[in-house]
């Protein structure tokens, strides 16, 4: 798959947000934490939870080269206190071993890009320390119109034997229980998970293409030739226009999931 595109990515700034000021309301954060950031992007979401700690530290762990390289440069523009305590890895999350090294696990928006999920919470239970703390925030919106019509339209007639191969990341994650269960069975205590809905107000089916064409849109996206791409889109933005009933404003309801669990203390 090609590399991701920050500027793309942050576009939706403001709503992509949400889910992460969400995890801050709730999670109490120690002076002293030790912090990981699966999937950390370009870092910012670590920095804030370093920097609401007192002589805590954080390490963002991430598979794309754009999105370390704008970490770092993230570094750059902060205070040299917090910047000295932060530092990212470039590194797949599904290769993460560690070993009792931190307080704190944190994921946003990450784990459904992977397809066995139970090796990588395996691995965070044993990164964690006696009594430390999992929090995970992972998109679970393929119920919604726009990846029903991604799904669709990648079968059609048109585009099936281009797309055959291309697969939807909301399809990688599993239903809520399976994960209660799973963290159970791990070893993980207080586990509490829960769907969210987030409304987004969009301008037009278009806006939604534009905040998928970052995320969930990729896998085909990148299956496809230049010109073919821009087919697509337009067929897209067609199928859209109809599932939402409208072709200007709309609210784009995205449903999250949230794992929080511990590590039991000895």
């Amino acid at each position: 798959m090609a590399d991701w595109d920050p500027q793309l990515y942050h576009r939706f700034r403001r709503y992509r947000a949400e889910p992460f000021e969400a995890i801050l309301a709730r999670l109490e954060l120690g002076s002293e934490e030790r912090i990981v950031d699966l999937g950390c992007g370009t870092g910012e979401h670590l920095a804030e939870l370093v920097r609401r700690t007192a002589r805590g530290t954080g390490v963002g762990v991430d598979s794309s080269p754009a999105m370390i390289a704008a970490a770092k440069e993230l570094l750059l523009t902060l205070d040299g206190g917090l910047a000295a305590r932060l530092r990212f890895v470039l590194e797949d999350l599904r290769s993460f071993q560690a070993r009792r090294a931190y307080s704190l696990v944190f994921s946003n928006a990450a784990l459904q890009w992977t397809q066995d999920h139970r090796p990588v919470l395996e691995a965070c239970y044993q990164a964690l320390e006696f009594g430390g703390r999992l929090v995970m925030q992972i998109p679970a919106n393929e119920i919604e119109t726009a990846q029903r019509s991604m799904l669709a339209l990648a079968s059609s007639d048109r585009w099936h034997a281009q797309l055959s191969g291309a697969r939807l990341p909301g399809l990688y994650v599993l239903p809520l229980e399976d994960y209660r269960r799973m963290l159970a069975e791990i070893g993980f205590v207080d586990i509490d998970c829960y769907y969210r809905n987030f409304e987004h107000p969009m301008a037009s089916p278009g806006e939604v293409i534009e905040w998928s064409r970052a995320t969930s849109m990729r896998p085909f996206l990148d299956a496809l030739e230049p010109d073919d791409r821009a087919r697509f889109e337009a067929d897209l933005l067609t199928e859209l226009e109809r599932g939402y009933g409208s072709r200007g404003p709309l609210i784009f309801t995205f449903r999250r999931l949230f794992l929080w669990a511990h590590r039991p203390a000895l």
